[in-house]
């Protein structure tokens, strides 16, 4: 079995033809599927939805139980960590002993290196692609631009946009 990890922008849908909310292709078809690099005719191929992903699992905009309400800021910090304890809950239940490989790129490629550290027992191999374990001051100074470019939209609403209807 391969576990391929996705980015922070990715979604579950690594190799299906067309996504069935967003309309577009699986994000890495070119590499996963019968014959390719990742070849399906030969592994057994898992990418799950991250916790707190937009797609597939509970996140932000989903409705708190204790109030009623979307999440929003107030839903948990999930950390790469807790991510990975996720899946290897589901390779557990797919009763999966050792992983043959888990590959991933930008914060697919963070839960490749956590997975090593963690959990080296259980991968044989590991490709941790456009990744590092810790940002740079340059790249959180980038991540921080982009943050304040979105909390300046007017329908950021202080973090209460799903309660408005808007979306920043």
């Amino acid at each position: 079995a391969i576990l391929v990890c996705h980015a922070l922008t990715g979604d579950q849908y690594v190799a299906d033809e067309v996504h069935p909310i967003t309309g577009k292709e699986g994000w890495w078809r070119e590499i996963v599927g019968p014959g390719k690099i990742i070849d399906t005719d030969k592994y057994f191929v898992i990418c799950s939805n991250v916790i707190g992903g937009c797609l597939g699992s509970t996140g932000p905009k989903e409705i708190n139980p204790a109030t009623g309400k979307p999440w929003g800021l107030d839903f948990p910090v999930i950390t790469i960590a807790d991510m990975v304890r996720a899946q290897t809950m589901l390779i557990d239940a797919l009763g999966i002993d050792t992983l043959f490989a888990v590959i991933g790129g930008s914060m697919g490629g963070m839960q490749v290196l956590e997975w090593c550290k963690s959990y080296s027992h259980r991968v044989f191999a590991a490709a941790p692609i456009a990744t590092s374990f810790r940002h740079s001051a340059q790249n959180i100074a980038f991540h921080e631009v982009g943050r304040q470019a979105v909390m300046a939209d007017p329908d950021w609403c202080g973090g209460n946009y799903l309660l408005e209807g808007k979306k920043p």
